[in-house]
């Protein structure tokens, strides 16, 4: 008898445990994290968690904790801290909760060194003999919320730039002539990728010392002395709204079709001056890293041979587009941008997805679609896009089970 009682009690314990979690619940904690590389104590955290999510609380393990889905957190020293990520949701009728915790190591991060040579033309800049030349390079590191200036370096010794202690992580690299050099209206600055714009700019990863990084600065088209003159401002759009005038902005002088005649910068009042340009079509745009520019179209003839106080406006997204979503346990970006046949993906995974990989157009028409199956690793997949349309178009990357998603916009040219 004492044996069936206590069959009965486990019975009742099993079945109201089945109760208190409904089957085919679909909850799981999970997480990935990054230092920062501008301050190795600072913890970039993203919740890659599954399920019908509502609350997030993160205890980091230092007597902090946090409720939110992505925090930065930042230590208050080098050690090993358990992180602990707990989810849940308010559902009633179908409860979820799930905790994970990983042991984290925060410490001072490698540095490395990283140099090469700026060439204008056939050969760097006074290598072999002196051309009369000095540069600059500008170093920016992709962060959470966009690209961070690192550093800058002037050179002029044999066309060698070289930058000291840079911290692992993604890149991009711009140099060009000061406006002191010789050659100043001949080149224009360059990043590397030997392109003029950052939306084409090859990515750098840095993870070891390199030593040979090369960068042909972009030859601007010959033009005759004239007598017109184009005169503006260059304004920098606001979050709250409005606009500010932008100093040591470059500014790009180019033909109809928008081949770079040379450059020059705003001023400290955000102006700028072509003068001695000669009678005919133009167009005035910036390339100011990280920002989209507005691009002027004009005419000088013998009637209008002067454009005065021209409104030249930098934005941080691309007009009639919204900013792109970014919630997924995977770093994608896209290259060229703009784009001509082929769009190159670049992905960088944690664990194996299956994803499905969608353009779409900025009235939100589905253009193409495709399924990836991917492995854990950092590679790359190539999509076609030479029957699209130019346009403004959004990449979309969802994943098939979990749900996650990021787009990414880039243009079709």
């Amino acid at each position: 008898m004492k044996t069936k009682i206590i069959l009965l009690v486990l019975l009742v314990v099993a079945g109201w445990e089945g109760m208190a979690q409904p089957i085919g619940r679909e909850c799981e904690a999970s997480f990935i994290y990054s230092q920062d590389p501008g301050n190795h104590l600072i913890v970039n955290f993203t919740s890659t968690s599954s399920g019908n999510i509502t609350e997030y609380f993160w205890d980091f393990g230092d007597g902090s904790t946090f409720y939110g889905e992505n925090p930065s957190h930042a230590f208050p020293y080098t050690g090993e801290f358990n992180v602990c990520l707990i989810i849940s949701n308010s559902d009633t009728l179908n409860p979820c909760t799930d905790t994970t915790c990983t042991i984290i190591k925060v410490d001072i991060l490698p540095q490395y060194n990283i140099g090469g040579l700026l060439f204008a033309g056939a050969y760097p800049i006074n290598n072999p003999i002196s051309t009369g030349d000095t540069a600059f390079a500008y170093l920016y590191r992709f962060g959470p919320s966009g690209l961070i200036p690192v550093d800058s370096t002037c050179f002029d010794t044999l066309g060698y730039f070289w930058f000291a202690g840079v911290t692992e992580g993604k890149y991009f690299l711009k140099t060009g002539l000061l406006q002191s050099s010789a050659r100043f209206n001949q080149y224009l600055p360059a990043y590397h990728g030997d392109c003029l714009r950052w939306t084409d700019a090859d990515t750098l990863f840095i993870d070891r010392n390199i030593f040979d990084i090369t960068i042909y600065l972009i030859p601007g088209n010959p033009i005759p002395a004239g007598n017109g003159h184009i005169h503006g401002y260059l304004m920098l759009e606001q979050a709250g709204g409005g606009s500010l005038l932008l100093e040591a902005g470059q500014v790009v002088l180019a033909n109809a079709t928008g081949n770079p005649y040379y450059c020059t910068y705003s001023g400290s009042s955000g102006e700028f001056l072509f003068e001695e340009v000669p009678m005919g079509e133009y167009r005035i745009f910036s390339e100011y890293t990280g920002k989209f520019s507005q691009q002027v179209s004009l005419m000088l003839d013998e009637n209008n041979p002067f454009a005065d106080s021209l409104e030249l406006n930098l934005y941080a997204a691309i007009q009639g587009v919204g900013d792109p979503l970014s919630a997924g346990p995977v770093e994608v970006s896209v290259f060229p941008n703009p784009a001509e046949a082929i769009l190159r993906v670049q992905l960088s995974l944690k664990r194996p997805e299956q994803v499905q990989v969608s353009i779409y157009n900025s009235m939100g028409r589905r253009m193409k679609s495709e399924e990836w199956t991917l492995p854990a690793g950092k590679f790359q997949q190539e999509l076609n896009v030479e029957d699209l349309p130019p346009a403004i178009y959004l990449l979309s990357v969802q994943d098939i089970h979990s749900g996650w998603l990021v787009m990414k916009k880039f243009i079709k040219k």
